[in-house]
């Protein structure tokens, strides 16, 4: 077949897109983006950047493959890509005295 392939034992499609997922599963991956985004900036005292990204995606695809949701690495960073600066206004939505702080000490 076309566009399929079996891996682990399952027939999956290969060309899924993200935008193929269902709306609960893109709810729960978005999710699972800012959550690693914000983990990310709890433990580095910093908003993320391109070093981190690596970190915070392996974080989300391992969380897919969990929850058994077959989607290519490459589509989850283009969504990653896409959704950085929602992600980032979120983040200093939640953290913003810590924002305030730090341009007040710049």
């Amino acid at each position: 077949m076309k566009n399929h392939q079996i891996i682990d034992g399952r027939l999956l499609q290969t060309n899924k897109k993200f935008s193929a997922l269902k709306e609960s599963q893109k709810t729960k991956v978005a999710e699972w983006e800012y959550e690693a985004y914000k983990d990310s900036y709890l433990k580095y005292k910093k908003v993320p950047d391109k070093q981190r990204e690596d970190e915070i995606l392996f974080s989300v695809i391992d969380q897919i493959e969990a929850a058994e949701i077959w989607i290519p690495e490459d589509e989850i960073y283009k969504h990653y890509q896409g959704r950085r600066n929602k992600l980032l206004k979120r983040l200093k939505k939640e953290f913003l005295e810590d924002f305030q702080e730090e341009k007040v000490t710049e």
